[in-house]
Order: structure tokens, then sequence, then C-alpha cells
């Protein structure tokens, strides 16, 4: 993607490309490691789980675009950090508190992690603006 080139070499490399794909690593390796729990409770649930997967990539995805406008991607990761926390709260009931803290936790470090990363991405951009 252009944006991707445009703003990694802001970033002095390949810090962007490399961060974006590690969000998704790390996404990847969450939707793995849990994935098992939610199969055992049946189709539904691991559907449900790969739904929650996907609205994350969307919101990596929102996060990486630049012609979207700051305010909406902050409401979106307020907003995907609600969904990740009902989601965590609905299947504690099937699989335990404990386990879907720790779910709540590992993608909430994610999500973290890539607004951190977008936001010294923000002030890259005001420095050479």
């Amino acid at each position: 993607m252009a944006g991707d080139i445009r703003m990694s070499e802001k970033a002095g490399g390949n810090e962007r490309i490399e961060g974006r794909g590690s969000f998704r690593e790390k996404l990847r390796s969450i939707e793995e490691w849990y994935g098992e729990a939610f199969a055992e409770i049946g189709p539904g649930a691991i559907n449900d789980f790969k739904h929650l997967i996907d609205c994350v990539e969307a919101f990596l995805d929102l996060l990486n675009d630049p012609e979207t406008d700051f305010r909406v991607k902050l409401m979106d990761y307020a907003k995907t950090r609600a969904d990740v926390a009902e989601f965590c709260r609905y299947y504690a009931k099937w699989l335990g508190t404990p386990l879907m803290e720790r779910l709540k936790a590992d993608i909430n470090q994610v999500l973290e992690e890539a607004i951190d990363w977008w936001g010294k991405q923000e002030v890259f951009d005001a420095i050479e603006g």
C-alpha cells in the first residue's frame, strides 16, 4: 500500500510495515491459542471468536488508513475495546473468567500497542508536515 511505504519512510526504514505485521502476527497467535477453547463449545462460539478477531483486524486496517480522521480512529478504538470486554464477559460463562480475562488482556495489549504506534506516526507527520 502506498500509505504504508510513505509512512514507513518517515519512520526511518521498514518500521511501519514490520510493526503492522507484528500486530497481525500477535492477533493470529491469539486466534490459534484460544481458538481450540471456543471450538470445544461449538461452531457458534468459534464463529463468534473469528468475528471478534475480524473486528480487531478491521480496526488495524482503519488505523493504517491515512485518510481517516483521528477522531474516528479513537472512537473505533474505544468501541473495539468495549466489544472485546463484552465478548469476554459473555463467554466467561462457559470458559471461565480467568481464561477470558487473559484473552481480553492479550487482545487489549495488541490494541494498545497499535494505538501507541499510530500516535507516534501522527507525531512524525506533524513534525515533518
